[in-house]
């Protein structure tokens, strides 16, 4: 399937831009229609691409995270996708409906994480039946 020339352009510019280190003020631009969406984010944080994501689209989002972590990039392809791309690194619900989607955000991945491990087994005695046995060689 062939790129539409607009979207082609746009992200061989950003990348120029992302590639030539010039520092650029932090900006978010959306464009496209739902099946095909056009995002480029250079070092905004991530509450004001789905901004601007809510603000073009039908796209609703939650979260009790302040979202402060910075994106840069391009993300292309239904708005779905790109939404999942954006947010990784994050855990995430997605509902997608005929009416839009609604995202409900979480938490980033390893934030307040608790590992659980397992205590090892302790082995009951031998009984004098299985410590002969195991003289025997028969539990080896």
């Amino acid at each position: 399937m062939m790129m539409p020339r607009k979207v082609l352009l746009a992200a061989i510019a950003s990348a120029i831009l992302l590639a030539s280190g010039h520092a650029a003020p932090a900006q978010v631009v959306v464009d496209g229609r739902p099946e095909m969406v056009h995002v480029e984010a250079r070092d905004v944080p991530l509450s004001e691409v789905l901004a601007a994501l809510q603000d073009k689209f039908n796209l609703h989002y939650r979260s009790d995270d302040a979202l402060q972590m910075r994106k840069t990039g391009v993300f292309d392809g239904p708005l779905q996708r790109v939404a999942a791309r954006i947010l990784d690194g994050y855990d995430f619900a997605m509902k997608i409906t005929p009416q839009g989607i609604d995202v409900l955000v979480l938490r980033q991945h390893g934030e307040s994480a608790v590992t659980v491990t397992s205590a090892m087994a302790v082995r009951p005695p031998l009984t004098r039946a299985e410590v002969k046995h195991y003289a025997l060689g028969h539990l080896r």
